[in-house]
């Protein structure tokens, strides 16, 4: 069976706002938009010195393989990857969250910040986890059929936000303005 062609491919380093995070942190996204109308993400977080990923707090239950998680609102409130797409020339935007233990959440927002709407897919989304001591790998694919017009490439912004426990939050972008803000469209790569 062939495959489906990709319209659209973006991979990216992510890096921190906040300037204290130990560069043995490292954040990686991928996303592959396919003609077929389905979005696929990757995110890899990676610890590399000791004691590993075990000073981060992240979801349970947190097991190897495909996951069946569920549609849940607040991911970004703990360890949580994140993508946002966009109509080129057009305020509205989609925020889709994914935590690593399956659970996910697609919204769609009229303007920065304004409307936000729970977007109904017409499949739950493909999650799978991969996890070792030091390494954590998050793969997706979810549909983007009917609610994305087919041929339009999206504006994108591949984020994620990690719990350090008492240490509280970062957030990883491949870009960022004066502060964290995911949803602002200046951040955002243009397909």
């Amino acid at each position: 069976m062939p495959r489906p062609a990709v319209m659209l491919r973006q991979v990216a380093r992510l890096t921190p706002f906040e300037r204290s995070i130990p560069s043995d942190l490292q954040v990686s996204a991928a996303l592959v938009w396919n003609s077929n109308g389905w979005l696929e993400l990757s995110y890899g977080l990676l610890a590399l010195a000791p004691p590993g990923l075990s000073t981060l707090v992240l979801p349970s239950p947190l097991e190897d393989g495909p996951q069946h998680g569920h549609r849940k609102d607040g991911l970004w409130t703990a360890t949580c990857f994140e993508a946002f797409l966009a109509l080129p020339d057009q305020s509205r935007y989609w925020e889709i969250n994914l935590s690593p233990n399956g659970d996910w959440a697609v919204y769609s927002f009229e303007g920065y910040r304004s409307g936000q709407q729970p977007q109904p897919l017409k499949q739950d989304p493909e999650i799978g986890i991969q996890r070792l001591h030091h390494h954590l790998r998050v793969d997706v694919r979810l549909p983007l059929a009917p609610w994305w017009s087919a041929g339009v490439c999206p504006e994108v912004n591949l984020s994620a936000v990690i719990d350090h426990g008492e240490a509280g939050l970062s957030y990883w972008a491949h870009r960022h303005q004066a502060k964290a803000d995911f949803h602002d469209r200046t951040t955002f790569l243009k397909g």
